[in-house]
């Protein structure tokens, strides 16, 4: 069978734990499906260099490159793109096949729009794109608001990756729930009073999640605060263990590529977790954990909607934050088998409607249907193998493109 030969723009990172996961699942996903026999990504750029008609015709040498995961649709390079994809509306229309893998309509509530050239570029791509996949149905519909209709049809539900990647590796137990018990995990992000726009202030924010912990903890909960993203997870850290609150473990997810499946497998053991952040919602999805969302921003709305958990999201300006946290805390703990059995239903239906979109991309591409669509997961040394390359991606890039806009 032909292997389609991929370019792959990502973000190569290690800070952003989320997307550095991400980045990984991306490949664990191509390489594993069709039996192997299918995908093969040979090589890739991080998009949030300036993209210029040298590497454009680097990617066009592929079979096609994939703009592949990640809240990319936000407000960035203004007057360039109108999105993180950075590059030309000139050199958008110079991309031969550029396939649209699991984005997400990312605009906080600070933000009022994407900028007016969003449109134009992001339809330049489109021109020439065999597949377009938004992570789930509330980018689509945001997206579709902007884009000419001539391409609604063509835009369709991909789930990222990183919520059913205990189904892509070896390492990870894709049935097993973890052991139920009086124990939670709080992601909590910090970014500002800017990033609830008017809904709420940081310090009113904080100390409701101090009064949520101290209730969780005299109800015999075993607390841990985790990290994505240190420059913005660790602030409640503090804070907490300043205002005399320090009964809990900590966990730091970011291990500069040593360790890229620490998450899944982590959380594959997790009961419980309450988050603020899009991945931080994701990868304890993706690894079984049970989820209680903040809505800090609109994609966390879609993505618990997207899941059916949308019963568990806490607005961030509720009267009693602090007392909804326990309520919902408890409530996961109390109906948890409940709950689990919804949440492996949905994560079936992500997997198996990514394995019906990669048949349909590599017979967009080869003119042949795959006859086997089922993945065969990455041992151990694969996934090692993955992350050192993944690792050698972020120094190259910023020691051959500068820094990362």
């Amino acid at each position: 069978m032909q292997r389609a030969r991929l370019f792959s723009w990502q973000l190569y990172t290690h800070q952003n734990y989320g997307d550095a996961l991400l980045a990984e699942a991306i490949r664990y996903l191509f390489h594993s499906f069709g039996q192997r026999q299918c995908f093969r990504i040979e090589n890739g750029a991080d998009n949030r260099y300036t993209v210029g008609p040298r590497m454009i015709e680097l990617a066009n040498r592929y079979d096609a490159g994939i703009i592949a995961g990640g809240g990319l649709i936000l407000p960035r390079n203004e007057k360039l793109s109108g999105w993180a994809f950075k590059s030309s509306v000139k050199n958008a229309r110079l991309l031969r096949k550029t396939i649209i893998f699991a984005l997400g309509y990312n605009l906080y509530h600070r933000h009022d729009g994407l900028p007016p050239i969003f449109k134009e570029h992001f339809e330049a791509i489109l021109e020439n794109s065999p597949f377009v996949g938004l992570r789930n149905h509330g980018s689509i519909e945001k997206v579709k608001e902007i884009v000419d209709p001539r391409f609604h049809e063509r835009i369709v539900f991909q789930p990222c990756p990183t919520t059913f990647v205990r189904q892509l590796v070896d390492e990870i137990d894709p049935v097993n729930r973890p052991e139920l018990g009086r124990r939670a995990t709080l992601q909590i992000s910090l970014f500002g009073a800017s990033q609830f726009g008017s809904k709420i202030d940081d310090d009113r924010f904080c100390s409701e999640v101090l009064k949520a912990c101290c209730q969780l903890k005299a109800r015999g909960y075993e607390l841990e605060i985790a990290s994505f993203f240190a420059k913005f997870d660790t602030p409640i850290v503090g804070y907490l263990r300043t205002n005399g609150f320090a009964e809990f473990d900590f966990i730091e997810m970011n291990t500069e590529g040593a360790d890229m499946l620490l998450g899944p497998r982590h959380f594959s053991k997790v009961p419980i977790v309450v988050s603020t952040r899009g991945h931080g919602t994701m990868v304890p999805f993706g690894a079984g954990s049970t989820i209680v969302p903040l809505n800090t921003s609109p994609k966390i709305e879609y993505f618990a909607e997207e899941c059916n958990i949308g019963d568990l999201l806490i607005e961030v300006d509720d009267p009693d934050l602090a007392g909804s946290i326990v309520r919902n805390v408890e409530r996961c703990h109390d109906e948890y088998e409940h709950i689990q059995t919804r949440l492996e239903e949905q994560r079936q239906r992500f997997y198996e409607v990514s394995l019906d979109n990669l048949s349909r991309i590599y017979f967009l591409l080869t003119g042949v249907m795959p006859t086997e669509r089922t993945c065969m997961p990455l041992n151990e040394f694969e996934v090692f193998l993955s992350s050192r390359l993944h690792s050698k991606s972020v120094k190259l890039e910023g020691i051959t493109r500068g820094k990362a806009g």
